[in-house]
């Protein structure tokens, strides 16, 4: 809140009063589907990018989506199928990937850890990582898991704060 006091002649008193509650993070800003999400930096191992000619390659075992690091085998959530940002509800896996290599020429995977499970998000685009202000969910979307807060980023847009932990229960996997 600001709290304004003005005595006509004399001057003018701002008093800007921040809530002990008020969190700030650093998040990677992320986007998938046309929408943009923050990422909890502290849940970022490592970023991956796939191409056509890279290294790594996603690859899909019984609908499910996995990608192959350094020896490991991780379980992968695609961000815009997980959220049905796809536009193509009768899309496979596999597809949606294909199209977005395609239409994008690459993706990326954000390895990430909740205990000892580690696993993969993938999304479409990334940009750069930011200070953010936290704000709680509005009690409407508290029962969804998979946001720990939003934030406004400084072009006035309001983004979700993704919550690995929550998107690793959603996926049915507790570690």
């Amino acid at each position: 809140t600001i709290d304004l006091e003005s005595i006509p002649g004399k001057g003018t008193k701002f008093v800007i009063k921040i809530p002990l509650t008020l969190a700030i993070i650093s998040a990677l800003i992320v986007q998938t589907g046309g929408q943009r999400f923050a990422m909890p930096q502290i849940g970022v191992l490592e970023l991956v990018r796939i191409s056509e000619n890279s290294d790594f390659q996603i690859e899909v075992i019984n609908q499910a989506p996995f990608l192959r690091l350094r020896d490991r085998l991780l379980s992968l959530v695609v961000l815009k199928d997980f959220f049905k940002l796809n536009g193509d509800s009768h899309s496979t896996v596999e597809q949606s990937i294909a199209a977005s290599l395609e239409s994008q020429g690459e993706v990326f995977v954000i390895v990430t850890q909740v205990g000892a499970y580690v696993f993969g998000i993938v999304v479409d685009q990334l940009f750069e990582t930011q200070e953010i202000v936290v704000k709680p969910v509005a009690s409407i979307l508290r029962h969804i898991p998979v946001f720990s807060g939003n934030t406004i980023l400084g072009d006035g847009s309001v983004v979700m704060i993704l919550d690995p932990n929550g998107i690793s229960i959603s996926m049915g996997s507790t570690g």
